[in-house]
C-alpha cells in the first residue's frame, strides 16, 4: 500500500481528524475558558472550537462516517486484515521518520505529524480495510500473477540498502572538528543533536533511517562516499551545498530477489485494486449498504 505520497496523505488526514474531532468532549465549558487574550479582546476556546469546526468540521463528519462504515461492513462480511499488515505499514513510516525506538517516533509523530501512535496504526487499519473491501469479489487466477510477477522482475529486486547516521554543519572547519572529536571517541547521537543544522535528523541523533543508494533524498557526492564507506566508520567531510556532512553507517541490508510466493498476496491486491473503479465510489456503495443519515445542520 505504502508509498511516500500514500504515507504523508494519510498522516494529513489524520491530522485534520484529530485536529477537530475533540471539540464535542468540552464545548459545553469553552465558552468560559480563555483561549487568548489579544488586546482588549479574549478569545474563548468556544471561539476558537467553533472556527476550527466552520473550516473542517464537515470533512472531519465525513471521514468519521467513513471510518465507522468501513469497520461495520468489515465486521458485518468477516472481511479482515491480518495485523502482520498494519505492523508492516507502520515500519515503513517509522522508518520514513527515521526513529529507533517507539518513544522517538511517539515523540516525531506528535511533533511533526500531530498525531499518536495509536490514531496512527487505527488510520492505516482502515486504509487496509477499505482496500480488501473494494477487491473481495475479484478473482485472479495464479496464472495471471505469475505473468505479472516474471514481466516486472525489477519490482521485486530489493537493493542493497544501509542505516545512515549524519551530522551537518555549516563550514568545514566545524566538520573537521566535529570528526576529530569523533574519531577520539565522542558519541555520533550526542554531538548530532548538540552541533548538526539539519532539522529533518539532528533531534534523532542524526540518524536518517533505511537508505538506498539510489534514494533520491541523497546528494550524489553522498552517493559516492556511502558506497565505499565501512560499517561504523566516519566519513570524511562532505559538501553538500554549501553545508559539510559526516556520514555513518551502522547497519546494512544486502540486496534480495523477493520471490513469486513471497511476493504473490501483494500482486492479486494490486491488480485487483487497479480493475476497481475508485476507492470513493466503493465508499458511496458501502454508505448505502449500511444506511448513513447526516442531519441538515452540523451537530452541537
Amino acid at each position: 500500500m505504502t508509498n511516500a505520497k500514500t504515507l504523508w496523505t494519510l498522516i494529513g488526514a489524520l491530522v485534520v481528524l484529530l485536529l477537530v474531532v475533540s471539540w464535542s468532549w468540552y464545548r459545553s465549558s469553552a465558552a468560559f475558558h480563555p483561549a487568548a487574550v489579544v488586546g482588549e479582546r479574549t478569545i474563548s476556546e468556544a471561539d476558537w472550537v467553533a472556527m476550527l469546526k466552520q473550516k473542517y468540521g464537515q470533512q472531519v463528519l465525513e471521514d468519521m462516517i467513513n471510518r465507522e462504515v468501513v469497520f461495520q461492513e468489515a465486521k458485518r462480511l468477516g472481511v479482515t486484515v491480518d495485523p502482520k499488515r498494519v505492523e508492516d505499514e507502520l515500519a515503513q513510516i517509522r522508518e520514513s521518520y527515521g526513529s529507533r525506538t517507539d518513544a522517538e517516533f511517539r515523540e516525531a509523530l506528535a511533533k511533526q505529524a500531530g498525531t499518536t501512535l495509536d490514531a496512527l496504526r487505527q488510520e492505516i487499519a482502515y486504509q487496509l480495510l477499505l482496500q480488501e473491501l473494494a477487491i473481495k469479489d475479484i478473482a485472479i487466477s495464479d496464472e495471471e500473477l505469475l505473468a505479472f510477477y516474471s514481466s516486472h522482475p525489477e519490482r521485486y529486486a530489493r537493493p542493497m540498502q544501509v542505516r545512515l547516521l549524519q551530522i551537518v554543519v555549516a563550514s568545514r572547519g566545524e566538520a573537521q572538528q566535529v570528526l576529530n572529536e569523533l574519531n577520539g571517541g565522542a558519541n555520533f547521537a550526542t554531538l548530532a543533536k548538540e552541533r548538526s543544522i539539519d532539522s529533518l535528523t539532528a533531534a534523532n541523533g542524526g540518524d536518517a533511517g533505511w537508505v538506498t543508494l539510489n534514494d533520491s533524498r541523497l546528494p550524489e557526492a553522498a552517493k559516492e562516499v556511502i558506497a565505499s564507506l565501512g560499517m561504523q566508520v566516519n566519513s570524511e567531510p562532505v559538501e553538500i551545498d554549501g553545508t559539510f556532512a559526516i556520514y555513518r553507517i551502522v547497519d546494512r541490508r544486502e540486496a534480495e530477489q523477493v520471490t513469486f510466493e513471497q511476493a504473490k498476496d501483494e500482486i492479486r491486491r494490486e491488480m485487483a485494486l487497479a480493475q476497481v473503479e475508485s476507492l470513493d465510489v466503493v465508499l458511496e456503495r458501502l454508505r448505502k449498504a449500511v444506511g448513513v443519515q447526516v442531519s441538515g445542520q452540523m451537530p452541537h
